[in-house]
């Protein structure tokens, strides 16, 4: 089940770092998109590109129609309500929007009546965006989520969401299982993949297996779900063991 905690607080260093906008006139917001896909899960040229894209990314994303946010705001309080009847106290859980970006599924996530927010990404300029939202408590960059983020302990959170990350060059499958490391026992994971990244990596392979080993339970999925105007997204609801 899921249980409340205080929150723990992270220094953000409010460094301001120089932005050159990806998109030009000869460079438009699906070919911003589609250039951050190519990166090869390369931490050192996702977090480059990222720290430039970062005063741009909103508008570029809204071109495209990206839903995401908004709907795996509401998909997590659907399972909420329907798998652990929890509703109008949600305020005091507390959760993790891992791979933030520039805050736009906090501030989804806000607005249902979550009051405990805190999120990491790779790029310090995302999070400083995210960070002017005012929708988080606590924000951390440089967080890589292929490997161990040593930023944050074992069994924290109640609850992580991840939008947007589980996407064409970014993670591997086996950043669920650094997820899982941070979320507490009976804590809830959602999870959003991209529908070519789900079909061109192992990602049901490697929950498949995590369920096997006892480490996660999937309570609910949907398949081919909004996302971008180019294509869906599966979505997916683990409890951690």
């Amino acid at each position: 089940m899921l249980h409340t905690g205080n929150a723990n607080c992270f220094k953000f260093d409010d460094t301001i770092m120089e932005n050159n906008l990806i998109t030009t006139e000869n460079n438009s917001s699906w070919d911003a998109i589609k250039e951050a896909h190519g990166l090869s899960y390369d931490p050192e040229k996702l977090e480059t590109y990222y720290d430039k894209w970062s005063s741009q990314y909103d508008n570029d994303v809204s071109s495209e129609e990206y839903s995401g946010p908004r709907y795996i705001a509401e998909y997590l309080t659907r399972i909420l309500e329907t798998k652990f009847q929890v509703g109008a106290n949600r305020e005091e859980l507390k959760i993790l929007d891992a791979g933030c970006g520039t805050g736009l599924v906090g501030v989804e996530v806000e607005k249902l009546g979550f009051g405990k927010i805190d999120g990491f990404d790779l790029s310090n300029n995302m999070v400083e965006v995210a960070n002017n939202t005012g929708s988080y408590g606590s924000l951390t960059g440089g967080c890589n989520m292929n490997a161990k983020i040593e930023a944050y302990q074992d069994n924290q959170y109640e609850i992580i969401v991840c939008c947007g990350v589980f996407t064409l060059g970014h993670v591997h499958s086996t950043a669920l299982e650094e997820l899982i490391r941070i979320t507490k026992p009976g804590g809830l994971i959602i999870i959003s993949t991209r529908k070519s990244y789900y079909d061109g990596s192992d990602f049901q392979e490697a929950s498949d297996r995590l369920q096997a080993a006892g480490k996660i339970k999937l309570i609910d999925h949907v398949m081919d779900g909004p996302y971008i105007a180019e294509e869906g997204a599966h979505y997916w609801a683990f409890v951690v063991a």
